[in-house]
């Protein structure tokens, strides 16, 4: 049974717009739509977690830079999704991230 997943959600009346809709995996996907003076590729993510084996990241890293390379080179790109980022305890984050949190490092 699948566990993580990527996807997005398109308004009906933007829906005949959509060009295309490319799942690459279980962390990658990428919706193109039309723009008004150019098209538009979206990469949606969801990263795994630095507890996570180098490989696996690895493989995340490589994936995300293969889609990349992939996109029609005219079109505007934007990565977007969960890409899993942590912050320290350090007293200089505590105005983005309050006095608690989850982690160590």
């Amino acid at each position: 049974m699948g566990q993580l997943g990527t996807g997005f959600m398109v308004r009906k009346e933007v829906e005949k717009n959509i060009m295309s809709f490319t799942a690459i995996n279980e962390r990658i996907c990428i919706l193109r739509p039309k723009g008004k003076f150019h098209n538009i590729t979206l990469i949606n993510v969801h990263a795994p977690t630095e507890e996570k084996m180098e490989e696996k990241k690895d493989k995340f890293c490589d994936d995300l830079q293969k889609t990349y390379d992939r996109t029609t080179k005219h079109d505007i790109v934007m990565i977007l999704g969960g890409l899993n980022v942590k912050i320290g305890k350090e007293k200089a984050y505590e105005s983005v991230k309050g006095k608690n949190t989850l982690h160590d490092v």
